[in-house]
């Protein structure tokens, strides 16, 4: 049975999709079965793998719905992205799943139920989740296991966080007693700044040391990786990201253990 891991942040603009998709395909290129899916209408996970969302047809949108009316869906579905890895991407569409589900009952447990039949083909399954806290973003924490949450080291970004720790506590004491917080990935950190470190002192000094990963360091190399539809460990082996994706994966996963 795959880890299902969910990447989440009320706070748009956190790195949430680049460490998802990088986490994801660096465990792929380490012989690990992974599957991502985008779980965001704006579909950057979809586009950072290479697959343009206007030619998406059968995206996990299409998919759930059928899942929901005929309780089977197209193995279309699934893209292959690379070795060990599979998408299952997103498209514009995926902005109605809310009130699609908002008209079933228990509709927040269709994704959990949808991922059941698939999960034991998978070593790890990321859910990239969209920056609300509607039905969608619940629906992929009452799926998962685990839970992490990227955040940039800002003031504002503190407020997102604290709002996804507010629907963790809520979703774990009600929909989902087994889904874990495994920790925070702090992003766009960069060391020479006072803000930068401040913050991160202050993320370790509330949730503890063991709940803060590694830092992703600010690299214009992220950046350009995803222009390429490259993860960055791939694109620039050498640079700062690649090798704080490494770490960071490497404590992931040992989080899970």
């Amino acid at each position: 049975m795959g880890k299902i891991v969910v990447f989440s942040n009320r706070k748009g603009g956190t790195g949430k999709t680049t460490v998802a998709v990088n986490i994801a395909a660096f465990l792929a290129d380490q012989g690990k079965r992974c599957l991502l899916l985008d779980l965001d209408s704006q579909a950057h996970a979809t586009v950072c793998l290479g697959l343009n969302p206007l030619g998406v047809r059968y995206g996990i949108y299409e998919a759930l719905v059928d899942f929901l009316r005929k309780k089977n869906w197209n193995p279309e579905l699934l893209h292959i992205a690379g070795n060990n890895l599979t998408l299952i991407p997103s498209n514009q569409n995926l902005a109605a799943l809310d009130v699609e589900l908002s008209q079933v009952q228990g509709g927040e447990l269709v994704l959990r139920d949808f991922l059941f039949e698939i999960e034991q083909s998978f070593d790890y399954l990321i859910i990239d989740t969209p920056p609300s806290l509607g039905l969608t973003t619940l629906s992929g924490l009452v799926a998962a296991q685990y839970l992490v949450i990227p955040t940039r080291v800002d003031f504002l970004s503190g407020v997102g966080l604290a709002q996804m720790m507010d629907l963790y506590y809520r979703t774990n004491a009600t929909l989902n007693p087994l889904i874990r917080f495994l920790g925070i990935v702090p992003t766009m950190f960069e060391s020479r700044t006072r803000i930068s470190r401040e913050i991160l002192g202050e993320l370790s000094q509330t949730f503890g040391q063991a709940r803060v990963f590694s830092p992703l360091r600010r690299d214009i190399k992220v950046v350009e990786a995803s222009s390429h539809a490259l993860p960055v460990h791939r694109y620039a082996p050498r640079c700062r990201a690649a090798q704080d994706i490494r770490r960071i994966a490497t404590e992931i996963v040992e989080g899970m253990k």
